[in-house]
């Protein structure tokens, strides 16, 4: 059963149903961005171009933890908030009035990726304002289950949106959803129930704050082997759902957007099956062992799935990759805060999103590989070096699967 003391905190409750809203939202528009730059362009490199500048601005990441550590959380989630539904209120404009071109995409996706990067270690950090000690490590695994969570389900229902409701239709939601992220944010503080910042360390500059961040990241052998394999997965595997599935979807499987969006919806549901799993099993051991099993079985599904040209047996692999990137994603987020200090979570945190700064460069070679060499081929090598480098990291750390 699923283990929600955390919930009983009000402020904890608000931030909770604003992060499975804007986290949604988020990666919903990432899927829709790749679709569109695909019939705009009918390029397979400017896909992986587009879809790297949606996720440029976490090479800030790290400076945003900073920010996290040292300022009002809650204004730079508003902040963050109001930016976001301000580019998916930008883009439903230009589609209405038919003016939508890469060039308009490009810029669109470079400032949102900015919110990105101060939102998510911001938000991470923000916790332990808001609960009280004994419901700290629920709290931070239900965060990082509905972060990490909608990383897997939001591209499924992104590519749902689009035969159901068409891409001007999914841009209405979409501002929606952030409206309802901004209220949620609003809401937060109130006079019956105060948040409880800790105050920033004063004499110490920003700058020396940063350093300080990553000289902990580089001594703390488990944050730092986690980190490595989220730059890793991020560069080699997370790139199917965002330059690989539209490709395949057109190009190999002849799907059309029906086709995706089914391609996209079944990884989300491997993904939800997997996280139900995850939570219900509470604060369990042998998590290093789940990420090992984890960080294998998803590159060799999307290495498989590079071999099949019938659409239902793709459907059913992209199921099991959905279900190994759901775990390996939860469990790094969990562990990673588990074995962080209070006062180092913003800057951590700033590091894990961060390093996801290698999700646009494995978009933007993946597209430039297929567009050479085809998707088929692209795909199968950015499984075989993923699995190749996860048993290299395996062999070299073997405490690595002894997490707890």
């Amino acid at each position: 059963m699923f283990k929600t003391g955390a919930l009983r905190h009000r402020n904890f409750r608000m931030l909770w149903i604003a992060t499975l809203l804007s986290s949604t939202a988020r990666w919903a528009d990432l899927v829709m961005v790749g679709w569109i730059t695909l019939q705009l362009t009918d390029s397979a490199l400017m896909v992986g171009i587009v879809s790297g500048c949606k996720m440029a601005g976490y090479l800030l990441a790290p400076v945003m933890g900073v920010a996290a550590d040292r300022m009002n959380r809650r204004k730079l989630l508003i902040i963050a908030s109001l930016v976001s539904g301000a580019v998916a209120l930008t883009m439903l404009g230009m589609l209405l009035n038919d003016s939508l071109n890469v060039e308009y995409l490009i810029g669109l996706s470079l400032i949102s990726s900015l919110t990105w990067a101060l939102d998510h270690p911001t938000r991470q950090a923000f916790i332990p304002d808001l609960v009280d000690q004994e419901d700290l490590s629920n709290a931070v695994a239900m965060s990082a289950v509905a972060t990490e969570l909608t990383v897997v389900i939001g591209p499924a229902i992104g590519g749902l949106m689009i035969p159901t409701l068409g891409i001007t239709g999914a841009y209405w939601l979409i501002v929606v959803v952030y409206l309802l992220d901004l209220t949620a944010l609003l809401r937060l503080k109130n006079d019956k129930h105060p948040i409880r910042q800790a105050p920033p360390r004063i004499h110490e500059s920003p700058l020396k704050s940063l350093i300080a961040g990553f000289q902990y990241a580089w001594g703390n052998q488990t944050v730092f082997v986690l980190l490595l394999i989220a730059l890793m997965l991020n560069f080699f595997v997370a790139p199917y759902r965002y330059s690989f599935l539209p490709l395949f979807a057109h190009y190999v499987l002849d799907a059309g957007p029906t086709g995706y969006g089914m391609l996209t919806a079944m990884a989300g549901l491997g993904a939800l099956t997997s996280s139900i799993w995850v939570v219900s099993l509470g604060n369990f051991k042998h998590r290093g062992l789940l990420v090992v099993m984890g960080g294998l079985l998803w590159p060799i599904s999307l290495f498989l799935f590079s071999l099949s040209s019938w659409y239902y047996l793709s459907l059913a692999i992209v199921f099991f990759a959905g279900l190994a990137q759901a775990i390996t994603w939860t469990l790094i987020a969990t562990l990673i805060l588990s074995h962080t200090e209070p006062a180092m979570r913003g800057r951590v945190m700033g590091l894990r999103t961060g390093v996801v700064v290698s999700l646009p460069f494995g978009n933007l070679v993946a597209g430039a590989v297929a567009e050479r060499f085809g998707v088929e081929l692209a795909l199968g090598a950015y499984g075989v070096c993923a699995a190749g480098l996860m048993l290299l990291i395996i062999l070299k750390v073997p405490n690595l699967r002894k997490l707890q």
